[in-house]
């Protein structure tokens, strides 16, 4: 009589399970219906290691891993200024466990035309780690030393100047079309290297980079600042001094923020749970701090999925209309 009734509980048990869907190992869902992660997850980078957008999603990875408990890796599939990036994570399936770290770039190549992939129809935003700002630089014997002084120079010498940024359909090209028009001609550089090589040579008269990429070279004085694509003056050291594009009426305001995109038909309880989840690891005081020492605290770097997806929808709308 026993064995019978332990068998018939343990029959009641397993129905119980079943209905409850208490398999959470092998679909990732917990049994009241939230989503829990329990492998391995992996982020897209689009772009190199090393890199600013690399160095970011691999601090974040770090601080993520300790709020889940499972590993998260940073894949790096490059080519085609990030579009081959975003095209791989779309192809991979939509169950909580491929990410995507991205910024306005690959949009901005959709939109300029140099990629018929359509990146804004195919990824949507979960949530932005930082945003980073640019700046313009110039060589320390240039004879022009803030925005109004490189515009004098411009007109009485049209077509002296121009502008190396690291990708022609990039936040940083969208900069220099933004701030200068037809007067300053962008000019695309393969190697940040060399670029600021030709800036501290005088072989180009201006450069738009992020602060952290020319901190030593503005600290030991070869580059100087002509002006920050901030709406505001910065706090950085040697940058507070520095006139913004804001005080001179000038909407040249890009900077690459980035966050972790996915998927449109990814599930809206996995998409929670990374939320929940990222919003700990980017406000953890090792996050934050490494934050600062790039020189990434000068604007609000975290969005909540629809603060994210209203900035996205916003910038796709005004590049659209610069450069479409």
């Amino acid at each position: 009589m026993k064995k019978l009734l332990s068998l018939a509980l343990a029959l009641m048990m397993a129905l119980s399970l079943a209905a409850c869907g208490g398999d959470s190992g092998s679909g990732g869902s917990s049994g009241d219906g939230s989503f829990s992660f329990n492998r391995k997850i992996e982020i897209v980078c689009p772009w190199g290691a090393g890199g600013g957008a690399d160095t970011t999603v691999r601090q974040f990875a770090t601080q993520l891993e300790k709020v889940l408990g499972q590993s998260v890796v940073v894949n790096n599939v490059t080519g085609a200024g990030g579009v081959s990036g975003v095209q791989y994570a779309v192809q991979q399936p939509a169950d909580g466990y491929t990410w995507l770290m991205c910024t306005p770039s690959p949009m901005l190549a959709q939109i300029s035309g140099a990629t018929d992939f359509d990146v804004y129809g195919s990824i949507k935003p979960v949530c932005n780690m930082v945003w980073d700002c640019n700046i313009f630089v110039t060589g320390k014997d240039a004879p022009y030393n803030n925005y109004k002084e490189l515009m004098d120079y411009v007109s009485a010498n049209p077509g002296s100047v121009q502008c190396g940024v690291m990708s022609l359909t990039g936040l940083d090209g969208a900069c220099v079309v933004a701030a200068f028009g037809d007067a300053i001609e962008a000019v695309g550089y393969s190697e940040g290297s060399q670029l600021n090589s030709d800036i501290i040579g005088n072989h180009v008269g201006l450069a738009c980079v992020g602060p952290a990429e020319v901190a030593a070279m503005i600290e030991s004085g070869d580059m100087k600042v002509i002006m920050s694509c901030t709406e505001e003056r910065m706090s950085l050291e040697g940058l507070a001094d520095v006139e913004c594009a804001g005080e001179n009426n000038v909407e040249c305001f890009y900077g690459p923020y980035r966050g972790i995109f996915c998927k449109n038909d990814m599930p809206q309880e996995a998409i929670d749970a990374f939320v929940a989840a990222a919003e700990q690891a980017v406000a953890s005081a090792e996050f934050q701090d490494w934050a600062k020492t790039q020189g990434l605290d000068q604007r609000t770097g975290w969005m909540d999925p629809a603060t994210y997806q209203a900035q996205w929808d916003a910038d796709y709308a005004e590049l659209t209309e610069l450069f479409g």
